[in-house]
């Protein structure tokens, strides 16, 4: 049987946490350390194949994205590659950051994806890069084979055990993905979606893997829930396979199993898809969002006039920045959350704590 939660938490992570959230405990956080979703758009222009994107261009969108989002998010998550070593500064100091560990690629047995860390980056690496905390990303689904469980079990472990040793924030992302044969567009796959992401964030809801903050998809496709399959989110009418109250049990059954707060992603949905999601996240439990394109691959479209770029994302993307702040304030503070109790502390706080902290 798993420990029971306790109160305490070392005092980087706390802070840690307390920085990658506003005032009040909840986190408004934009995500761009995507990589693939940024090479397609990219290759766009000029008729390419992603592959013949160069450095500088991913290097220079990624800077315009830091650049105009940044200051009106509570955190920002990039990449140690084209983002962290050139648009480092043009994230406001009040701000807190983070660095993804995954590489985009992964290794396929079967069908099955294994993730793996960026080569030469590490949770080392990201602690002396003046981050304050890890996010990784691992596939899982739970009707993998035993081998691919056992791999991504060992990897998300390793991560949580040296994010205890350098004493920053964990957050681990998981997303789900369909196996050879599967339609991930088909109304049989999205019956399944809810079970699948509570199954998975069962399996790393246990305490070895010492997660601080979970970054989770929504539980069901809302563009399939019955009120919505006619197309009122995006235009494309569906069948239905779910209705709202579905929906929102789902939601709480992913906040009851969640052993830490969590914060919703937005997986590349659209803005009225992710914004109704974001409020029915907020409304079971969740501290918040960490989401990238739904924020601002609409911006993207201007490329290569780099100019018209940041202006669309002035325009379009910060006003709808601004308004999933404003829904992500009817969530849970973190410091709320059963884990903590409202009451938070520096574990093993005593006269002589000093002596032993980082021992």
């Amino acid at each position: 049987m798993s420990a029971p939660p306790t109160r305490t938490q070392s005092a980087g992570k706390l802070r840690a946490l307390a920085t990658l959230a506003d005032d009040d405990g909840r986190f408004t956080m934009i995500a761009v350390d995507q990589r693939p979703p940024i090479f397609a758009a990219l290759a766009r222009h000029g008729d390419r194949d992603p592959s013949q994107v160069r450095y500088d261009e991913v290097a220079a969108v990624k800077g315009a994205l830091v650049e105009v989002l940044s200051p009106h998010a509570t955190a920002v998550l990039i990449d140690p590659v084209w983002t962290h070593p050139h648009h480092l500064l043009a994230i406001p100091g009040r701000v807190g950051l983070l660095s993804t560990l995954e590489d985009y690629g992964f290794d396929l047995v079967g069908g099955e994806r294994r993730s793996r860390a960026i080569e030469g980056w590490s949770v080392t690496s990201i602690r002396r890069s003046g981050a304050m905390g890890v996010k990784l990303l691992a596939w899982h689904r739970p009707d993998l084979s035993a081998a691919t469980l056992a791999h991504q079990d060992a990897f998300v472990e390793a991560v949580g055990r040296a994010c205890r040793e350098h004493d920053l924030a964990f957050v681990l992302e998981l997303l789900t993905y369909p196996l050879p044969g599967e339609d991930a567009g088909s109304a049989a796959y999205a019956r399944e979606r809810p079970a699948r992401v509570l199954g998975s964030l069962r399996r790393f809801a246990d305490p070895r893997f010492e997660v601080d903050l979970m970054k989770l998809e929504f539980p069901a496709e809302l563009t399939r829930a019955d009120g919505f399959h006619a197309g009122a989110l995006d235009g494309v009418a569906r069948e239905a396979v779910t209705d709202l109250d579905e929906v929102r049990a789902s939601l709480r059954a992913l906040d009851e199993a969640s052993p830490v707060p969590w914060v919703l992603l937005s997986a590349g949905v659209g803005p009225r898809e992710f914004a109704l999601a974001v409020e029915l996240a907020m409304e079971a439990g969740a501290s918040g969002i960490l989401a990238g394109r739904a924020v601002w691959y609409d911006a993207l479209a201007a490329y290569p006039d780099l100019h018209a770029l940041r202006e669309r994302l002035r325009r379009r993307s910060v006003p709808y920045l601004r308004q999933l702040r404003a829904i992500v304030e009817g969530g849970v503070p973190w410091q709320r959350h059963r884990r903590y109790g409202g009451a938070p502390a520096v574990a093993d706080a005593s006269e002589t704590w000093y002596r032993g902290y980082g021992a």
